[in-house]
């Protein structure tokens, strides 16, 4: 199966809306105690890849649930696999801070069908320009806005919303306005990369940590980001922080020796090229 291409054509639409099943293949439910805790992405047949703020409990708690759409209706060919190790990067060090990202191994390997299929990594050479627009996935609480102190029931049906790539440095600079005093700037590094509005209204939420910002390379859709971390949701001058996966592709491929990384298609790299000389 080729990574990226899944049955079903993406439609069209902005603010958080509905998937239809089959639209986002290697959408994964990462399940603690059978509650779903975050998003993750399916990049092989036995591996997914999420957020290491994920991970706080025993492994034998967590299952990966696959193959669905609505979390209160699995469907028939919804699969549920347990953990059989989760790696997660060496230089995380808590919330906000570098190397937000976990590789899981599933207890068994996993069957392809029109629901389950992997996401396609990029190449460390991948560009992802500010203004791309690119998608981001999730079951995650649909609103901290109207009601911040009211547990939601999460949206059973996966979202989805459309999110421009942000460059790190107005991220920065957004980041940087209206703090209160004496808060240290939340600092944009190098293996992070922003996507969202400054003007908030749409964003990724609570929920939809460890979830796929995904965009179209050529004919493939692939993986740019995981969402990590952002203050509160859709907050102004706020916009979503994610772990950028083309900083991790040695450390990936160190630990999934045969996975692919795609790189640009020739025409397109050169067309990005001819641009910049343009610059």
């Amino acid at each position: 199966a080729a990574c990226g291409q899944p049955p079903i054509s993406l439609n069209r639409i902005v603010k958080g809306q509905d998937t239809v099943p089959g639209e986002f293949p290697w959408q994964i439910s990462l399940q603690l105690n059978k509650r779903h805790v975050c998003g993750g992405s399916l990049i092989s047949d036995e591996w997914v890849i999420t957020a290491a703020h994920c991970f706080y409990q025993d492994l034998s708690q967590y299952q990966v649930l696959l193959g669905v759409t609505q979390l209160s209706n699995p469907g028939p060919q919804a699969c549920c696999l347990g953990v059989k190790q989760v790696i997660v990067n060496p230089t995380y060090a808590g919330q906000t801070s570098s190397g937000d990202i976990a590789l899981v191994q599933l207890s068994r390997r996993v069957q392809y069908s029109d629901l389950i299929l992997p996401i396609c990594l990029p190449d460390a050479s991948v560009k992802f320009p500010p203004g791309k627009v690119c998608w981001v996935t999730g079951w995650g609480q649909p609103s901290e806005v109207q009601f911040p102190d009211v547990d939601l029931p999460s949206p059973q049906t996966l979202q989805k919303l459309q999110v421009p790539i942000i460059d790190s440095r107005t991220c920065g600079e957004l980041y940087r306005t209206n703090m209160g005093d004496g808060l240290t700037p939340r600092i944009i590094k190098e293996d992070m990369i922003c996507a969202g509005f400054a003007e908030g209204l749409k964003d990724a939420c609570k929920g939809d940590s460890g979830g796929p910002m995904v965009c179209l390379i050529g004919h493939s859709w692939v993986l740019a980001g995981i969402v990590s971390w952002g203050e509160g949701c859709a907050i102004k001058n706020r916009p979503g922080v994610y772990s950028r996966l083309t900083y991790y592709q040695n450390w990936i491929h160190r630990y999934i020796p045969d996975i692919q990384f795609l790189s640009m298609p020739s025409e397109l790299g050169e067309a990005i090229q001819a641009l910049d000389h343009q610059r």
